[in-house]
């Protein structure tokens, strides 16, 4: 289950939950949406009665098996997955409280984990101004950024939060993430690094030297640190 981050009181614990917030929400919502349900075929929905015939008790059939046509089906509406229903209860609490932080970051984490993240990056923009000193907001609204492909939008946010939280290997690996997509290689490659120090055991940061290497055309050292990272990822 995802926290609603004003239960962390370090600063610490809200960022490390910031960092992981969208990409938890995203593959809980990957595996778990409910599918909506198709209307039934009419004639297996109808009663039946001795004779296998549909019988006249207001299903669409009359009392000689036909199909009634002053009696419609009603179509069955579909089921509302959970996501549905978190958003729905936090769309009715925002409209009473429309400047809560932690509501905006809370529908925002639900809209991305739902893959709106257009409408994700509304909330947490409207959370930023609301309080621009959250380094939780402005870690989630880099992160929804990054899942829209605005790299080079995110990169200043991402550089704000690893100033304040120099300690996340999180932090460092979604900076490298966003500089090597817009082709700062260097810091890119010193990102990744130094979320790999934090966390020797980063596969991904670890994987993200190795492009990298490859694109500065240095093929031995990326392939050792391809092998770091599936000895990392236990593969």
């Amino acid at each position: 289950m995802i926290q609603r981050h004003d239960r962390h009181e370090t600063a610490r614990d809200r960022a490390r939950v910031a960092a992981e917030l969208l990409e938890e929400a995203r593959l809980l919502t990957e595996t778990a949406m409910l599918a909506t349900a198709t209307t039934p075929d009419a004639a297996s929905a109808a009663p039946r009665n001795g004779n296998g015939h549909g019988n006249g008790n207001g299903y669409g059939n009359n009392g000689n098996g036909h199909r009634s046509a002053s009696r419609p089906l009603k179509s069955i509406p579909p089921i509302r997955s959970e996501a549905e229903r978190a958003l729905t209860a936090l769309d009715v609490s925002l409209a009473a409280q429309p400047d809560s932080v932690p509501l905006l970051l809370e529908r925002a984490t639900q809209l991305g984990g739902m893959g709106r993240y257009s409408a994700a990056r509304a909330d947490l923009e409207r959370a930023l101004v609301l309080d621009p000193a959250s380094v939780t907001v402005r870690t989630a609204l880099g992160i929804v950024l990054l899942r829209k492909g605005l790299w080079a939008s995110a990169v200043p946010h991402l550089r704000i939060v690893v100033e304040a939280e120099s300690w996340s290997p999180t932090a460092w690996f979604y900076l490298g993430e966003a500089l090597n997509h817009v082709d700062d290689l260097d810091g890119a490659l010193a990102a990744f690094c130094r979320a790999a120090e934090l966390d020797p055991r980063h596969a991904k940061a670890l994987y993200g030297q190795g492009v990298v290497l490859d694109r500065l055309r240095r093929p031995d050292d990326a392939a050792r640190l391809y092998r770091r990272s599936r000895e990392a990822a236990g593969r």
